[in-house]
């Protein structure tokens, strides 16, 4: 496999465990994991990129929708979740391979 699809099956991975986390902390009434993400999720990102993330990976909204709704660019949606992903991943970096082969178990 070239580099290029490499690099997009990294991301894919990548969206996949976001996705499960989100949707994991939207479910959970306790603690542990789900907790541990959950608080990241609060007081890692702003308002607006919780409020984002929730519509995109948890209601499994489409970004136009999102936009439409909220009356912002599509353009500003997709920056803000992007960045609401990769403050996430600053945060769970170290902590979130270890996270993800729990899950799977």
């Amino acid at each position: 496999m070239n580099e290029k699809k490499l690099n997009m099956f990294a991301k894919e991975e990548e969206y996949a465990a976001l996705r499960h986390f989100v949707k994991m902390v939207g479910s959970s009434k306790d603690g542990g994991m789900a907790a541990s993400v959950k608080r990241a999720i609060d007081r890692e990102l702003t308002k607006r990129q919780r409020q984002l993330v929730y519509m995109y990976y948890l209601e499994q909204m489409r970004m136009q929708d999102i936009a439409d709704e909220l009356g912002l660019s599509i353009s500003s949606v997709s920056r803000t979740i992007k960045r609401g992903r990769r403050r996430l991943k600053k945060c769970l970096r170290y902590g979130g391979r270890a996270l993800i082969e729990s899950l799977e178990d």
